[in-house]
């Protein structure tokens, strides 16, 4: 994924927090990478369609379905190694962003990540059909 080099150190320094997160923490934790590669749809390589891909459909999951993140972590390996179109025209701006993350204090973030996440999946609505036909076809249960 490419991202300047500010914004990736921002993200960065969310990690600390992050590992301190448990139980329904881990949530907004998912929330967060999910987001933040969301937001980093930068080029038609593969390995960027796919992360944009899988972590759109992680937010759709999480947001819509309320599946967990521990459940999600483990879920978005297998929808990993799969060959996704790119999803065009892409969001030239979104409302909340990591910086968004960073500047509130810690006892504020997880509801900023939750409106980074819903904002990043609103962000992205003219895909939402595709997203979720993707998402059905690979959660389908299996006879």
């Amino acid at each position: 994924m490419l991202a300047a080099p500010g914004c990736w150190a921002l993200y960065g320094s969310l990690q600390p927090w992050k590992g301190t997160l448990t139980g329904r923490g881990l949530d907004t934790a998912q929330r967060a990478v999910d987001s933040y590669a969301a937001q980093h749809a930068t080029n038609p390589d593969r390995r960027n369609r796919q992360s944009v891909a899988v972590h759109l459909m992680s937010l759709c999951a999480s947001i819509e379905q309320g599946i967990s993140g521990a459940q999600l972590r483990y879920r978005i390996g297998d929808w990993t190694h799969r060959d996704y179109p790119p999803l065009e025209p892409r969001p030239t701006a979104y409302p909340v962003t990591v910086r968004d993350v960073i500047q509130t204090g810690e006892r504020s973030r997880p509801a900023v990540i939750d409106d980074w996440a819903i904002s990043t999946w609103a962000a992205w609505s003219s895909h939402h059909a595709t997203l979720r036909d993707w998402l059905a076809a690979l959660t389908k249960p299996t006879a």
